[in-house]
């Protein structure tokens, strides 16, 4: 018999507070440009991510890289949290 409790949360990016941590797990984005710019920028899914910023612009942490983004761009990274500040 399970003990144990557990939950899953996921989210879009921009729907998180600030120090919120997680793990991407997934990039959508009907733009394929953007896609493949936060591909490149070493953004992938599986990846651990914290939102360390909101504002004036979304800063994250991903590995040891830390990148600003925009709104929409935010809302493109699906984040399972795994802390929530």
């Amino acid at each position: 018999m399970f003990t144990q409790s557990f939950s899953v949360y996921y989210s879009p990016l921009n729907f998180l507070a600030t120090k919120t941590q997680g793990v991407i797990t997934a990039i959508r984005n009907k733009d394929e440009q953007i896609v493949k710019k936060l591909l490149a920028m070493g953004v992938h899914t599986g990846m651990p991510i914290t939102l360390e910023q909101r504002f004036p612009a979304f800063v994250i942490r991903v590995g040891r890289t830390r990148i600003a983004i925009d709104k929409d761009i935010a809302n493109s990274i699906k984040v399972r949290v795994t802390t929530r500040s």
